[in-house]
């Protein structure tokens, strides 16, 4: 069964981001980033085990999965698995101090 997709108010504001930032100079840039990100997440939802398990601090963020977008794997999904969702944390760029990040 394939759970459904949440992403958290933090990952929304991620990919608007990005998305802003990136078109400012490279608009089919962006665009295909919107596809790779689609790709992404579909990814996750229907195998959600295909991330790397990793744990942060605070408690809240132990059993966190990884994935990276696909032509972009600098972008990373950060997600966790629950019986009925899976709930994308946040989308980082691997250059950010992602511990930091993760704890907002």
């Amino acid at each position: 069964m394939a759970r459904r997709l949440v992403l958290r108010r933090a990952a929304e504001d991620d990919v608007a981001e990005q998305l802003t930032y990136i078109a400012d100079d490279r608009p089919a840039a962006a665009h295909r980033y919107a596809i790779a990100l689609e790709d992404a997440f579909e990814r996750i939802r229907t195998m959600p085990e295909v991330g790397v398990l990793r744990s942060f601090r605070p408690r809240g963020l132990k059993a966190v999965r990884v994935w990276p977008v696909p032509g972009f794997r600098r972008f990373l999904v950060f997600y966790r698995v629950t019986p009925r969702t899976v709930e994308v944390i946040r989308v980082l760029h691997s250059s950010r101090d992602i511990r930091r990040a993760l704890r907002r």
